[in-house]
């Protein structure tokens, strides 16, 4: 087990053997999983990988692991815990992202009261289930469009000569004031499109053009598109010069790249493994490293290339459910409703900089940069808290010592089977699912619900203590709550 001192009120050092010690921001009210303890010190024997592939030749001398920081959502997951950030050298670690590459969040702020919205009722269900789950989109794309946004992210839906639908609400000049209030303007740099993602280019139709069924798509888990209230301003400054406004309607969105991330993540585990040394023991915590050369090649700039590709269809993705909703509530309304995007960040996503990387796993960049031109009192960060409870927006503060990083969320503290099991209400908010349960078959129903309670509150950490050590650690500042007005799940 590894040893933990306390160094002040938000700060803890964790040993985790091999030489490897980490920073853990949490106070003493944030619940620390002791089994996710257990699997960051399974991380750090990477330091051990590193030297062994060092000696044979596979590694640059001097790869190996630098700073690991756990953010106050720490919690277990595959290949290291949910909430780590972690510097490499030499080498990036595909397993460290996983499937869901690019996976992050969205907010924008809508020009309606969220009153407005409360009242609208089963109308408004059912119009979302028809538009996530049963059709209802409208995003028309061909083989250049879907090349460009792997390859450009937003900047690749103005490319396009063709009407496009859904994007077509924001036009050119949009989709570039978009662009440029997301993390780097909308797109990950060193895209390329090989055979791992060829699968999704191939156009159909007598003109070469399909209606995409894949975009607009929430997934599953934990990801969701929410439409919040802006409850309570607390930095008056920064929410004015990001549109958001007490009252308002905004939508926030989670989501990743979904099956582009697995099949990302499966072809380059499978190279991990045709390149491991014949005749060299594997490590027992299943971690691959792929070599990074001092420009930024080798297997892991491939990784990387195909990595950012992934995570550009994310944005893509993110910015067609955001949409989506506003454009069901302009039907509704019968006006059209305006929609002013906030910020949209990866949390789940490896950044290469030469030999060196920074992975960042379920948990998203805290930038400040007092020279940009967009966010020059720091980054918006997007903190969701659970299914009927509040979000936090804040702004980052760019800690060094956090390696510029905060929390993605509140952090679990039940396992997906557990929430099965929960007495609680799995839907303390109105829930936008597949079905309607009200009017489905009992047994087919209460399925559904059980699984509804796998991301019920109870199996989340309160978001109050998550918010106030990344605020007491100086790692990002209070912007605005916003409070769940419904949820729609995959």
């Amino acid at each position: 087990m590894p040893v933990i001192e306390r160094l002040d009120a938000v700060r803890s050092l964790v040993d985790c053997g091999h030489g490897v010690v980490a920073t853990l921001f949490a106070d003493a009210r944030v619940e620390i999983d002791r089994a996710s303890l257990d699997d960051i010190a399974g991380f750090a024997e990477t330091t051990a990988t590193a030297a062994r592939l060092v000696e044979a030749g596979t590694l640059d001398p001097g790869s190996g692991l630098g700073r690991i920081v756990l953010t106050p959502d720490f919690h277990r997951g595959a290949a290291m815990p949910v909430g780590t950030v972690a510097e490499t050298r030499g080498f990036v670690i595909p397993r460290a992202a996983g499937s869901d590459i690019g996976c992050g969040m969205s907010l924008a702020v809508l020009d309606i009261e969220a009153d407005e919205i409360a009242a609208l009722g089963r109308p408004l269900e059912a119009a979302l289930r028809h538009a996530f789950f049963e059709g209802g989109r409208n995003i028309r794309l061909d083989a250049a469009t879907r090349e460009a946004v792997l390859v450009e992210g937003l900047a690749g839906l103005s490319a396009s000569a063709r009407e496009t639908g859904l994007f077509d609400r924001l036009g050119a000049a949009g989709l570039a004031r978009a662009a440029a209030r997301c993390h780097g303007g909308g797109r990950i740099a060193g895209a390329r499109v090989g055979d791992v993602l060829s699968e999704w280019l191939r156009p159909g139709g007598r003109d070469g053009v399909t209606r995409d069924g894949f975009l607009g798509t929430v997934g599953g888990g934990n990801h969701f598109v929410e439409i919040q209230r802006v409850e309570t301003i607390v930095d008056r400054r920064a929410a004015w010069d990001w549109g958001v406004r007490p009252g308002r309607a905004a939508v926030m969105v989670h989501s990743g790249s979904l099956g582009l991330g697995k099949a990302v993540a499966l072809a380059h585990l499978d190279r991990a493994l045709a390149l491991w040394p014949a005749g060299e023991r594997r490590p027992a915590n299943g971690i691959l490293p792929l070599a990074l050369t001092a420009e930024g090649g080798g297997p892991g700039g491939d990784y990387l290339a195909d990595m950012a590709a992934a995570a550009n269809f994310a944005i893509v993705n993110r910015l067609a459910m955001s949409l989506m909703v506003a454009e069901t509530l302009s039907r509704l309304v019968g006006r059209a409703i305006g929609w002013h995007l906030v910020h949209d960040l990866p949390h789940n996503l490896v950044w290469g900089q030469g030999h060196r990387a920074l992975h960042r796993k379920g948990a998203c960049p805290a930038l400040y940069d007092a020279a940009d031109p967009v966010f020059p009192d720091g980054h918006p960060v997007i903190v969701p808290g659970s299914m009927g409870t509040a979000s936090w927006l804040l702004r980052g503060l760019g800690s060094a010592e956090s390696l510029e990083s905060a929390p993605h969320g509140a952090g679990r503290v039940l396992s997906r089977n557990a929430g099965r099991a929960a007495p609680e209400d799995p839907r303390p908010i109105r829930v936008v699912g597949k079905i309607d349960l009200e009017r489905s078959r009992r047994d087919v129903a209460a399925e559904a619900a059980r699984t509804l309670s796998e991301e019920a509150p109870r199996v989340y950490k309160d978001i109050g203590p998550v918010v106030d050590t990344v605020a007491d650690a100086g790692i990002a500042a209070r912007v605005a709550r916003l409070a769940p007005l419904l949820t729609v799940k995959g």
